[in-house]
């Protein structure tokens, strides 16, 4: 643009200053017409056409020069805007392409001093990068933190834009960092609490925290359609069950505003479960981020109903295998004993010898099933995982199981293993059951219980006995829930389940779960 306008301007010139000269020359010669017989005529010809001609010629290039330079000014500005939009377009792809905070910290960092020429320094919220020195800091807006130039005289404006371009660049990855962050904090927090109503109210603290929430609060679906308040915190709600109209009219299809502050989603997995409510300011913006948080909520709620539908399954199989060992056990062995003790008081006057080896059957008899009642009755104790922690939790029951059947227990165990309280609770019925099987049917003198962290993949639990055996086709129905409901057990938490066994060559029965 600064070329052209220069180049028309000297067409300009080429095209008015020869006339223009010609006209000052002719008036000039017509103006000394009336005294050209005097001898100062000369002089004054001489001295006109001496300096017209050299300060005309002088005024042109001197003019030329100006543009040419401003030209040159002009381009060089622009190099420098062109360098500072690189510069700038650099810091953001580089933030983009940053994991976290403390990379994209440094990566800037680095572009910058490439592309500024000098040494720069940068801290965001306690991050630190470059050189220390003590040069020209300016702030980040809506950060804290700063941009410090190390050079002896940095251009001030310019560095107030590049501190509000980079300070954009990392505020979007340090909010994508409390994003991912609250995801984690969201997936472990889904991971580490079986009890519905913690896991609620451990959830919305994160949620709150991330969206810098005033109140939430979670409401779940009755069988009747109402909205039941289940985990409510700083929330004017009604405390009591209410229909989804009024303003949470249409809160089970999608977020709706149920007040001007007060954002409610709904907890849909697949069919919805409750609605998410969430008060605070600029929550329309969030409204992405948040249906994603639902829908975690969503799934840990269906989860935990799912586990109480296990567990009531579970205890009414745990009250049909007790009928069942009553009746095929206890009971039939009381049988045994009546009918022996019918007997030594048909033949105690006549036969005193088989009188006494019956009672010594009854005797026998009563003696193992009061063990094997001990021992059903010790299974069926309840163990508390929060108090004593998973790891002592095994320790105690394996040791105390041993000690009442009869047999030695040899405990291999890590330092920790990390896994979630579901998988911790399958991988302690899988103990108690093979245990139970081990005393019940094989009959061993020494027992290995090993536990083994699998990195990523979670832990490995394995019950190893040096009795009996068995072959394949008796392993179905082996005591407890029998090997079919272990393996069920395991397998609906994406494990694997496994027994090994030969008659002569004991039993290994093992267990592997992710976290």
């Amino acid at each position: 643009m600064a070329s052209h306008n220069v180049l028309r301007l000297v067409r300009l010139a080429q095209r008015l200053l020869p006339p223009a000269i010609a006209l000052v020359v002719v008036v000039f010669e017509l103006a000394l017409l009336p005294y050209r017989h005097q001898d100062t005529t000369l002089w004054f010809r001489l001295g006109f056409y001496g300096l017209v001609g050299p300060l005309v010629t002088y005024a042109v290039l001197e003019w030329i020069a100006q543009e040419v330079l401003e030209r040159a000014r002009a381009e060089r500005a622009l190099e420098e805007a062109n360098r500072r939009l690189l510069a700038a377009g650099r810091v953001f792809r580089e933030a983009l392409e940053s994991e976290n905070l403390e990379e994209a910290v440094h990566r800037v960092a680095r572009v910058l001093e490439e592309s500024l020429g000098y040494s720069v320094a940068l801290e965001v919220e306690g991050v630190k990068a470059g050189s220390d020195c003590q040069g020209l800091r300016v702030p980040f807006p809506g950060l804290k933190g700063y941009l410090e130039a190390c050079a002896q005289h940095p251009d001030r404006g310019f560095l107030e834009v590049l501190a509000h371009e980079v300070g954009g660049a990392l505020q979007a990855v340090v909010a994508r960092s409390r994003d991912l962050l609250t995801l984690y904090e969201v997936d472990q927090a889904l991971k580490a609490e079986a009890n519905l109503d913690r896991l609620l109210e451990g959830l919305l603290e994160r949620i709150r925290a991330w969206a810098g929430a005033e109140g939430a609060g979670v409401l779940l679906l009755d069988e009747e359609g109402f909205l039941v308040p289940r985990v409510v915190r700083d929330l004017d709600l009604p405390g009591h069950p209410f229909l989804p109209e009024g303003p949470w009219r249409g809160a089970l299809e999608g977020p709706v505003f149920a007040a001007p502050d007060t954002l409610a989603l709904p907890l849909r997995p697949r069919e919805t479960v409750g609605v998410l409510v969430v008060k605070g300011k600029g929550l329309s913006k969030r409204i992405p981020f948040l249906s994603f948080l639902a829908s975690q909520v969503a799934l840990a709620v269906r989860n935990a109903q799912a586990y109480l539908k296990a567990e009531e399954l579970a205890i009414n199989e745990e009250r049909t295998r007790i009928a069942r060992e009553i009746h095929d056990g206890l009971a039939q062995s009381l049988a045994f004993m009546a009918l022996k003790l019918d007997l030594v008081e048909r033949v105690l006057e006549r036969d005193r010898e088989a009188a006494l080896k019956a009672l010594q059957e009854v005797k026998d008899t009563l003696r193992a099933q009061i063990r094997e009642v001990r021992r059903s009755l010790f299974a069926l104790r309840p163990i508390d995982l929060e108090r004593y922690g998973f790891l002592e939790s095994v320790r105690r029951y394996a040791q105390a199981f041993a000690e009442q059947a009869g047999f030695r227990v040899q405990l291999l165990l890590p330092e920790g293993v990390g896994l979630s309280q579901a998988s911790e609770l399958v991988l302690f019925r899988v103990l108690q059951e093979a245990l139970t099987n081990a005393a019940k049917h094989a009959k061993p003198t020494r027992v290995e219980v090993r536990l083994e962290p699998l990195g990523e993949r979670g832990a490995r639990l394995v019950v190893r006995d040096n009795g009996r055996g068995f072959a394949a086709p008796e392993a179905q129905g082996l005591g407890g829930f029998g090997l079919t409901q272990m393996r069920e057990r395991v397998e609906a938490r994406g494990g694997r389940f496994w027994v090994r066994s030969e008659p002569g060559k004991g039993t290994e029965v093992g267990a592997e779960v992710p976290y």
